[in-house]
């Protein structure tokens, strides 16, 4: 690793390798949608069981991200509505950015997604006031902001604000998803060898521009609910560089073929049919928060072609880069039109130096 063996110090500040926590939330659905309100029940309450691994510096993210916690988290959920939604649960992996790492007192932010699951999804006959979700299985992305005080040598307790969000990404309708905003309270418990923190000279990334083409693939619904499913693609040629330790920033031109355009289209009777219905064309701007070999990045994009106008002129895609080496790399994430889902998206990536 560049400029780990230039100047490397041990600070005086130690911590157990690993931990555990056990965290409460008591909340509710938000309605975000007036038809949503039909769903919404009584409190929901939740239970959450993390391990998580402390990282120390011995990588240049770590350091430049004040040390950060790494780990895998389960969640329960008694939504509030056993008639129409039932239980929820869910299993996803996590970063937790802390602070002040040394501190008795610290603030923190976790966040995470993973793979969420909803025991009574939509049905036309026997569960049809639940339009919110129209899967079992969806996506569960979880943001968590807390305060967190040394209590006893290696126990922490917690208060927080959290936000669950369960979606399938239009992979099946309905599709509104579920919000629960909920307060929390935890229990942290740390354990294993004790190991020191350290703290080295980090080398300044390299500004330059770096090319990338990265093609994806998803499964997308439309209206009504229950209906056909459309193969959707999209292929992108991207032109990043780093903006500082921790981000990068770039642009990107984006081809789309979407199957259910056609049908959408013959369902307008304002537009006419063309060989080209299901391609669209956008340019992007591309912001990333990177954290070693893994970035976090959101794109706006607008189209410069596109048959189907009722989404709108803007686009928006969220994505996760996971870099496999120098060259590829495995992606995954969601578009959307401002906060309506349009298609999940899977698929890898090759960068050009």
């Amino acid at each position: 690793m560049k400029g780990f063996a230039q100047v490397e110090e041990q600070l005086d500040t130690e911590k157990a390798s690993f931990g555990i926590s056990a965290i409460f939330h008591q909340g509710a659905i938000l309605p975000h949608r007036k038809i949503v309100s039909e769903i919404v029940g009584k409190a929901t309450k939740s239970f959450e069981l993390s391990v998580y691994k402390n990282t120390f510096g011995k990588k240049d993210w770590q350091q430049l991200h004040n040390y950060p916690r790494l780990g895998v988290s389960v969640i329960a959920m008694n939504l509030g509505n056993e008639k129409e939604l039932g239980n929820g649960y869910g299993i996803f992996s996590f970063i937790e950015l802390l602070s002040n790492h040394q501190r008795k007192i610290s603030w923190n932010i976790k966040l995470g997604y993973g793979l969420g699951y909803i025991e009574k999804p939509f049905d036309r006959e026997t569960n049809f006031k639940n339009v919110a979700i129209g899967s079992n299985f969806n996506a569960l992305i979880y943001a968590n902001s807390s305060w967190s005080v040394k209590f006893y040598k290696s126990v922490k307790l917690s208060l927080g604000l959290s936000i669950v969000h369960f979606s399938n990404a239009s992979s099946s309708r309905p599709n509104l998803g579920i919000n629960i905003l909920s307060l929390n309270s935890g229990i942290f418990y740390a354990f294993g060898k004790k190991e020191k923190y350290f703290a080295h000279k980090i080398n300044k990334r390299p500004r330059k521009w770096i090319k990338s083409l990265r093609g994806t693939f998803g499964v997308k619904e439309i209206p009504p609910a229950e209906g056909s499913k459309y193969f959707v693609s999209a292929y992108s040629f991207d032109f990043m560089k780093a903006r500082a330790q921790k981000s990068s920033i770039g642009f990107g031109a984006d081809l789309f073929y979407n199957l259910s355009l056609t049908q959408a289209i013959e369902n307008d009777s304002t537009s006419t049919l063309s060989s080209f219905n299901n391609f669209r064309v956008g340019i992007a701007g591309i912001y990333a928060f990177d954290f070693g070999r893994v970035s976090l990045a959101l794109e706006m994009g607008a189209y410069v072609f596109s048959r189907y106008k009722k989404q709108g002129l803007i686009y928006n895609r969220l994505f996760t880069k996971f870099n496999l080496n120098d060259k590829l790399f495995f992606t995954v994430g969601l578009k959307t039109h401002y906060f309506v889902a349009d298609f999940p998206e899977f698929g890898i990536g090759y960068k050009f130096n």
